[in-house]
């Protein structure tokens, strides 16, 4: 117990605003007469960290750290965390593991995902410009979601403000590979440059009111018809790279109503316009396995052109009935448009490029939308009879979509004659080449992603035998669907076709005259590849769980505080697959089950003042996807490679053991130092399938386990102190306002897939076939690396208005894929990349405003995957800057 005199309670209704407190507002004590000094009794001490003051081992990162860093995504933020690492530029790893063990919720709730081949939401499209905070907690709590096994990410997004502000800010800037230099485009829409597709890219309507069937059943000449009526802009086209624009807009006010009652409102919108060049040398191998010797099949050099716009609204509005009652309404929108087009043009063999090779050029032309929208509607009351007890509770309605519209994609090789004729399954021997598109294609998909969350949370405080204690309680449903479907037409030349046809470039080839002709023809390939190759145009999926967990908290002694939970979740997940032959509800129909029980405890003692060891223990489960568990195969549509699902994946179990030792050693310095162990029981691995070498399935490997350890510093640089500088004021003593932090983790996993005297065969998977025998029967966890690090130097002058920092970030070398056979895994290797921040706020004229410059990737790091100790892929990323101003009202 401490004694305070009466400043104390400014001090305290700080603490509760650092510490996350909901409550907006304390009642006010009484003021003491003046000259009289009234002495308060205060329990605890002051916590200036709220990774210091949770239960659990975590990370924070409030909008302060997020101000100090140049990103303006929660993905990249999120990497420069202890143990965290950013895989595609869009996935976060925790501690190594993959995007499948990690939640992401938004405000504490889950977020619907436009992405079909990962659970979790693809980060990049979250702006740091919503957040309030965000919690990265690396040791499970039963108030979370038990299918948690890396972490929880938590984005907390800004609540209703304290007083009324309004900003506008632009932004101006580009990239080293990228700006003013020349890209490649193709005939869009008009309204391109708003992420919307006008409609030039839908579906003929003739073409939309016919089955896949029906469109087959169509004779010539009404299928030339068919053919002639989709829109004939399949060129290439050359332009010179504008620079990245972007604007931004933000209000706030707040109305005080009565004595106690208050309205508050926040909003903001942001849309950005940004151009990529990216020149790939793209290379693939036939690995003999007879000498570990390999062959170069393809030698690419592969041009991609990305358009990215992005259009981000925010908007919460909140009530504050009184003193312990209040509402919110939030919504959410954040969306990102891709539009990419890709020139992949080298040597392409069956067998070895340097002594027989084909020169080809493989095109791609791909449009991307992907979106995703929530509501929440919450509340948050205190009982002043139940000891200002907590009660919470929330409704979320939740959707994202991903649309992908006329991806067009073909090939042209050199015949026999050093001409250029197009790859098409009648006319050139697709299967001597690699890597290459067998026919000039127009794909169609649509996935649809909707949720639904509802529940409570109610926290008692109370005193039991001297010790205070605080118990949780709470019950949450929710519930998923995800919607997919996929049209694919395919084109072809006619044995009527002279040979000059093959030569024409598609401007020329699809032309009106060659459909009337019957020179070329077009197939609706949906039902015939459902049919063929098990690759179904739909799919539904869904996920129901119902949950309740109980905790408590309890204050044992001043120093040692102990939490446990469990967590009871009735999961129910579904998912099925049909077209062409196929019903729905028939052979792909699946249905799973899971009734779990899953405990949790935590021990955190401080020993002396200021320094604290934590303990954790918990039992998780690691689920299938809703795509993983359907029995049909579907492409992914952002590298085209083909995924078949297992209807008998089971889920995952794991044990977790963490440890950190945490000291506080001044108002805003610290220093940690973490040990984790995970034990796996039946984790989910890929694996190719077997005589199927393009199609990849998940399956149970038979145990794994990783460990690691996680240091993290910070501290002050108080440089007049070091070196007994004086200044004549605080103003002048610019060279006390630089912070350094730092952290590093060194990661360990294997997993081994094959329990002792197994086989391929041994493994279950969809259709009665077995997965191809395996490179190595243990290794690392594909996407963990062994080393991550972050350095931050950040300088802060309130006086001067500057805020500047230099970031590094470093990821080891990992499995990006996993080899098979004799071919040994693909690894990403080991890179850095440095950013630096200078933002600069002054007033003009009565008007308030800031200046910004960033640079990411200074030195221009490259990205570098190799498969045996030979190039796979390897490209610059440039160096990124941006300057931008921003107008403060």
């Amino acid at each position: 117990m401490m004694k305070r005199k009466t400043l104390v309670l400014s001090v305290a209704g700080a603490v509760a605003a650092m510490t996350g407190s909901a409550r907006a507002q304390e009642e006010a004590p009484a003021i003491a007469p003046p000259g009289q000094i009234e002495e308060v009794f205060v329990l605890g001490e002051f916590i200036p960290d709220e990774k210091r003051d949770t239960s659990e081992i975590s990370n924070i990162l409030d909008v302060e750290d997020l101000s100090k860093l140049g990103e303006t995504s929660v993905g990249v933020s999120l990497s420069r965390v202890t143990g965290l690492s950013l895989v595609g530029g869009k996935y976060v790893y925790v501690r190594g593991l993959g995007e499948r063990y990690s939640s992401t919720l938004l405000n504490a709730t889950r977020l619907s995902s436009p992405v079909p081949f990962q659970k979790t939401v693809p980060l990049d499209i979250v702006p740091n410009k919503i957040v309030e905070s965000l919690l990265v907690q690396k040791t499970y709590s039963a108030q979370y979601p038990g299918d948690f096994s890396g972490g929880v990410i938590d984005i907390r997004t800004k609540s209703t403000p304290q007083e009324n502000f309004a900003n506008i800010k632009l932004s101006l800037g580009g990239n080293s590979e990228t700006t003013d230099g020349d890209g490649l485009h193709y005939s869009g829409g008009q309204w391109d440059g708003s992420g919307y597709d006008d409609g030039t890219r839908e579906i003929p309507l003739n073409v939309q009111q016919l089955t896949s069937e029906e469109f087959e059943a169509t004779e010539y000449p009404e299928r030339a018809a068919l053919g002639a009526s989709f829109y004939n802009n399949w060129d290439l086209l050359e332009k010179t790279m504008e620079p990245n624009m972007g604007a931004e807009a933000e209000l706030g006010f707040r109305r005080e109503i009565g004595e106690e009652s208050a309205l508050g409102f926040i909003g903001s919108v942001k849309y950005s316009n940004n151009w990529l060049n990216r020149s790939t040398d793209y290379r693939r191998y036939e690995f003999t396995g007879v000498d570990g010797g390999s062959n170069q099949t393809v030698d690419y050099e592969q041009f991609t052109t990305r358009r990215r716009v992005g259009l981000n609204a925010f908007a919460t509005v909140g009530y504050e009935f009184d003193y312990n009652n209040s509402v919110s309404l939030t919504y959410t929108l954040m969306r990102q448009t891709d539009d990419e087009t890709q020139l992949a043009k080298g040597l392409s063999s069956e067998d070895d490029v340097t002594a027989d090779a084909t020169p080809v050029e493989n095109v791609r032309l791909q449009w991307t939308e992907n979106e995703i929208e929530t509501w929440q509607l919450a509340g948050e009351h205190f009982i002043e009879a139940l000891n200002d007890a907590e009660f919470t509770w929330r409704l979320v309605d939740g959707s994202a979509y991903r649309d992908a519209p006329d991806t067009r994609t073909y090939t042209y090789a050199e015949n026999r004659d050093g001409l250029d004729e197009v790859v098409t399954p009648s006319r050139q021997a697709a299967g001597d080449l690699r890597v290459v598109f067998q026919a000039p294609e127009r794909n169609y998909a649509r996935l649809d992603d909707s949720l639904s969350d509802y529940g409570f949370d109610f926290k008692v405080p109370v005193m039991l035998g001297g010790v205070d204690v605080s118990f949780n309680f709470g019950a949450g449903y929710y519930e998923r669907t995800r919607e997919s479907e996929e049209r694919l037409f395919r084109f072809d030349l006619t044995n009527s076709a002279p040979d000059f046809v093959a030569l024409q470039y598609p401007t020329q080839l699809f032309d009106l005259r060659n459909f009337q002709n019957d020179w070329v023809e077009v197939r609706d390939f949906s039902a015939g590849a459902a049919n063929a190759a098990g690759i179904f145009p739909f799919a539904e999926s869904g996920e129901e769980n119902e949950a309740y967990y109980a905790q408590f908290d309890a204050q044992l002694t001043d120093r040692l505080r102990l939490q446990g939970g469990v967590r009871y979740e009735d999961v129910l997940l579904f998912a099925d697959a049909w077209g062409g032959n196929t019903e729905p509800g028939t052979e792909n129909a699946v249905e799973q089950e899971y009734q779990d029980w899953l405990p949790a405890a935590s021990l955190t003692y401080e020993f002396i003042e200021n320094m604290q060891v934590r303990l954790a223990w918990s039992e998780t489960v690691n689920r299938p996807s809703l795509l993983e568990i359907t029995g049909t195969t579907i492409r992914n549509p952002e590298n085209f490679q083909l995924y078949r699902g297992n209807v008998f994946l089971e889920q995952a179990e794991l044990t977790n053991y963490d440890f950190r030792w945490e000291w506080y050693f001044g108002a805003a310095d610290s220093m940690s130092l973490g040990l984790f162990y995970k034990e796996f029981t039946d984790p989910i691995e890929q694996a190719l399938i077997q005589a199927q070498n393009d199609i990849f399935t998940w399956f149970n490997a038979e145990e794994a386990e990783l460990s690691g350890v996680e240091y993290d510093f910070r501290k002050e640089l108080l440089f007049s102190d070091w070196f007994d500088l004086d200044s004549e004021s605080w103003n002048d003593a610019w060279y006390d306002n630089f912070v350094l932090s730092a952290n590093v983790s060194y990661i360990d996993s294997e997993v081994v897939l094959l329990g002792e005297g197994e086989t391929a065969a041994d493994v279950p998977i969809t259709g009665g076939r077995q997965i191809g025998r395996l490179f190595a029967n243990e290794r690392p966890l594909t996407g963990q690396a062994d080393w991550l690090g972050n350095i931050l130097l950040s300088y802060e002058d309130e006086y001067r208005g500057i805020v500047a920092s230099l970031a590094y970030n470093y990821t080891g070398d990992y499995i990006a894929l996993v080899g098979a056979i004799n071919a040994p895994d693909v690894i990403q290797e080991a890179r850095g990349r440095v950013d630096l921040l200078f933002r600069w706020e002054s007033s003009f004229m009565d008007q308030d405003f800031e200046l910004e410059f960033k640079a990411a990737n200074i030195f221009d790091e490259p990205i570098e995957w190799t498969q045996g100790g030979q190039i796979y892929e390897k490209y610059d990323l440039g160096v990124t800057y941006s300057f931008g101003v921003r107008a403060n009202f």
